[in-house]
């Protein structure tokens, strides 16, 4: 009997980003829930060139918990892993930098840190994980935080589960990306196991004049990324160039 893969429920989907990293990691999205429609076409895109994700086309809010257990094929409990990145307006520096504040957890938006909270307690899977800005945890303006940390001890108590909530933020360039890109991600295990966050891979070579660790190396930058890529005869440069990761359309 084939050993199944696995599985990832996925929620917020966008193209794809968190999946195409699970993936590589050897865990396959079963569901995708996406609303927006060209991040739809770019999923199913995708779904013929090894994502075999079932995708939903529709709002969080409007989809069950037990029609996203169906289109993934599991059961309560089965799922390995609840990923997402729900938007982050109401708590990122925008909203600060054009009103001196933001709503929070009082804007109509925050609503989708609640469908976050609410399928994982209805799915239940082996673990979970959030990403979000790194406001989302700001001292003094740490409601969003605040509530997805209590709602998880209500699960918890309720459900009898013990998931045990590690959170970081982390510099997206720390790990290879050729970007400068500060999220804060939440991982919680059912099992109540303790997790741990990689070490950095890259540090700032302008900023700090040696590498905390052993074998880090500098940041990368966008020549390192597309610096070897030939220039096509056909670009429309009237058109924005569109990169994606090698494989994945957009």
């Amino acid at each position: 009997m084939t050993r199944r893969k696995p599985s990832v429920i996925s929620l917020f989907t966008g193209a794809g980003g968190l999946d195409v990293g699970f993936h590589a990691a050897g865990l396959v999205t079963a569901v995708a829930v996406e609303m927006d429609r060209r991040c739809c076409e770019t999923l199913t895109t995708n779904k013929s060139r090894g994502f075999p994700w079932e995708i939903i086309e529709a709002p969080v809010e409007e989809v069950s918990s037990r029609d996203l257990l169906s289109a993934a094929n599991l059961t309560i409990g089965e799922a390995d892993v609840l990923i997402g990145g729900p938007p982050c307006q109401p708590f990122s520096k925008s909203g600060y930098w054009s009103k001196g504040d933001s709503g929070r957890l009082t804007d109509p938006r925050a609503n989708t840190l609640a469908e976050f909270i609410r399928v994982l307690r209805d799915t239940q899977p082996r673990a979970f994980l959030l990403e979000n800005v790194s406001g989302l945890a700001y001292t003094g303006k740490e409601e969003g935080l605040l509530f997805l940390l209590d709602e998880i001890d209500r699960i918890n108590t309720a459900g009898g589960t013990r998931y045990k909530v590690t959170a970081k933020v982390l510099n997206a360039a720390s790990y290879g990306v050729p970007q400068t890109r500060e999220r804060i991600i939440l991982v919680g295990s059912r099992d109540g196991r303790d997790f741990r966050f990689p070490n950095p891979r890259f540090y700032d070579s302008e900023t700090e004049q040696e590498p905390l660790l052993e074998d880090q190396e500098p940041f990368r930058t966008a020549w390192d990324a597309i610096g070897d890529l030939s220039e096509p005869d056909d670009v429309d440069r009237r058109k924005p160039l569109r990169l994606a990761a090698p494989g994945f359309a957009v």
